[in-house]
């Protein structure tokens, strides 16, 4: 009877609760991993310092090509320098997102599956993409958010540029989609991983990919924006924000951001759910 009861009453229980309980434990689990990080950091501060300033060097040879082009004229297709500088902070914050939180998982995707180790992972009472894609942070790379947002700033300034506070708005929720659509596409080149033996040729695709996002949608030809637009929606995380704080961007990219990025975990998801289908225990 005790028994019965507890089954009808867990049956009678809201289904938003259960969903809201389950996506807290998610939260908690997440909040512990990043303790984890912080506590590990403490361990090697000589890894927080080295990985300081190697992103500062990769941001000053990032600025150098900028530098040297306007040094022969003010302005490109629009774009002014500071204006660039602007895209360049919000580029360096969108990849410090990225390489704080995702990057330390992806990297081990073809470990996880091919030597069996997401076998461990499929057992625990958490989402195992969940756990896989952010299970590992790397704390040293905010060093790098930092920075862009100090060259965002930077860049505003130099510009005269002095966005309202729809305009700021606009600029995080896009810069919020450019993160989640970036991190879906690796995570769905990631997730080949099922089906190949090794993905770190597509990691190396990727990184060389996500370069372009320093530059203008502009500079490209029609072809290549449309590519970094939707199919590499780069465009996201560094144009579109970059224009929204200039003042020259409607509510349209914002709605599309929006759009594509949740069609685009939707997908990555159900990608992750076909890949567990056709998943051979390494170990067994």
């Amino acid at each position: 009877m005790t028994t019965r009861t507890r089954t009808y009453a867990e049956a009678r229980r809201p289904l938003d609760r259960t969903w809201w309980n389950r996506q807290e434990r998610h939260v908690r689990l997440w909040r512990r991993f990043v303790s984890q990080a912080i506590v590990r950091e403490t361990h090697y501060r000589a890894h927080f310092l080295t990985t300081l300033v190697v992103g500062l060097v990769q941001l000053g040879l990032a600025l150098v090509p900028i530098l040297l082009l306007y040094g022969y004229t003010d302005d490109v297709r629009g774009w002014t320098q500071p204006d660039v500088i602007t895209l360049v902070g919000l580029y360096q914050v969108v990849t410090g997102v990225l390489a704080t939180f995702v990057a330390p998982n992806l990297t081990r995707m073809t470990t996880y599956i091919t030597e069996g180790e997401l076998d461990a992972v499929l057992v625990r009472p958490v989402s195992s993409q969940f756990y896989l894609t952010l299970r590992w942070v790397n704390v040293a790379e905010l060093g790098n958010v930092a920075s862009g947002v100090l060259l965002l700033v930077f860049g505003l300034i130099r510009s005269g540029a002095n966005p309202n506070p729809l305009e700021i708005l606009q600029a995080v929720v896009l810069a919020t989609c450019g993160t989640v659509l970036l991190a879906t596409v690796w995570c769905a080149m990631s997730f080949t991983a099922f089906w190949l033996q090794s993905v770190n040729p597509v990691a190396f695709l990727y990184t060389n990919l996500l370069e372009s996002g320093r530059y203008p949608l502009v500079f490209f030809p029609t072809a290549v924006r449309a590519f970094l637009t939707f199919a590499f929606p780069v465009a996201f995380a560094s144009t579109f924000p970059a224009r929204a704080l200039r003042g020259d961007l409607g509510w349209l990219p914002v709605v599309g951001g929006l759009g594509l990025a949740v069609v685009a975990v939707l997908l990555v998801r159900a990608q992750w759910r076909r890949g567990l289908r056709s998943y051979a225990s390494a170990s067994s």
